[in-house]
């Protein structure tokens, strides 16, 4: 009898109680809430893969100018590829097919340096920045591993 007191008591903490499934660094992980449309930004394409514990947003987005660019490479706190090295990218893992993705002409690339996928970054998490600077349009990927 005492263990079925204990699950229903674990059951009802579980059903009264929220118990937060994400960190809360994860709010507002999606670029699109990060960076809402305007200031020369407006978001286009939108994929979201398990939004839960382990959340993949990639998003494509067009912008005005180089200040708008330069907007969203300073709101993730990117900075430009380094030289002889490969992005730390996880689209691979998307279980569905993007038509948008990847850019057929990408003449610049950024990245979260702070990433632990990165020589001395400690940071959990990885967010590139693919841009195709003739049609002003741009793929950003963020995702919490």
């Amino acid at each position: 009898m005492k263990p079925i007191r204990v699950l229903a008591i674990l059951a009802f903490a579980a059903v009264g109680c929220s118990f937060p499934l994400l960190n809360p660094n994860r709010e507002g992980f999606a670029p699109w809430e990060k960076l809402p449309d305007g200031n020369g930004i407006t978001w286009v394409n939108k994929y979201v893969h398990d939004p839960g514990i382990d959340p993949l947003y990639l998003a494509s987005f067009r912008f005005d100018d180089e200040t708008a660019l330069q907007l969203v490479v300073k709101t993730f706190g990117l900075s430009p590829l380094p030289a002889d090295t490969d992005v730390a990218t996880f689209t691979e893992t998307m279980p569905d097919s993007i038509d948008w993705f990847p850019l057929p002409n990408v003449s610049s690339t950024y990245v979260f340096a702070d990433s632990n996928s990165y020589r001395g970054g400690n940071r959990e998490y990885a967010s590139n920045l693919w841009v195709d600077s003739t049609q002003n349009l741009a793929i950003i990927e963020r995702t919490w591993w």
